[in-house]
Formats: structure tokens, sequence, C-alpha cells
């Protein structure tokens, strides 16, 4: 005969191995960005020049704010500044021995597991199979 456990000690249990292993993991990466270059076709813009279609983008949009031209250089410069805020980020993973790799794994999956153990469990199914 199968115990049947506790389901909102199981949730607990998994939501703070989740936590406690994203934590883990997140805390043993590093995250830094530097001067980037962001290269468009065959065009590079430095750091400085990657807010010019923005600012000439805002200027003509002051002197004649119907001009759509205007308000799609100020979107196209908005863009081409978050993509080389994203492209400049970079992303590390901090020395770690193969032991506490796979304790970070277990806790987060392992949280998972059980949290959607809970949350995806049909108490019905049983009784549908029995009548």
């Amino acid at each position: 005969m199968k115990k049947k456990g506790n389901p909102l000690a199981e949730f607990l249990i998994g939501l703070a191995m989740l936590a406690a292993g994203g934590y883990w993991f997140l805390n043993s990466v590093s995250v830094s960005t530097g001067f980037y270059t962001l290269r468009l076709g065959g065009f590079y813009m430095n750091g400085g020049l990657v807010v010019v279609p923005f600012i000439a983008g805002v200027i003509w949009f002051c002197v004649n704010t119907d001009s759509f031209g205007a308000k799609l250089l100020m979107g196209a410069g908005l863009v081409i500044i978050v993509a080389s805020v994203i492209a400049a980020t970079e992303f590390r993973f901090r020395y770690t021995s193969l032991y506490n790799y796979l304790i970070m794994l277990i806790l987060m999956f392992g949280g998972a597991a059980l949290v959607l153990k809970v949350l995806c469990h049909d108490p019905d199914k049983k009784r549908k199979k029995d009548d």
C-alpha cells in the first residue's frame, strides 16, 4: 500500500529547494559589461555613436512634431541603444567544483519537480480509474 504524502509540505520543501538552488546557481554567475562596438551590416558604431540616431530623431521631432520619419528615427535609435547594451553584456560562470554544480542542479530540478508534482496532481484521477 502506497503512503500519501502531505501536498503542502511537498510544495513548501520543493519551493525551498528551488529557491536555494536558484540562489546558489545565480550567485556563481558573474555579469559584466564593457565598451562595445555595435556592427550593423558593414558599418561599425562605437559606444558614443550609438546615441547619434536617437539624438538626431529628437532634434527632428522637436522641429517637426508631425513627422513620421522623426518618430521612426527615434524608435530605431532606441532599438540600437538597447541592442548595444544587450550585446555588451557578458555572463561568466565562476570556478566551481563538479560536486557543487551537481548539488545546485539537484536542488533546482528536484525542487521544481516537487512543486510541479503538487501543482499538476489530479486528485480525481484515481477515482475516475476505479469507477
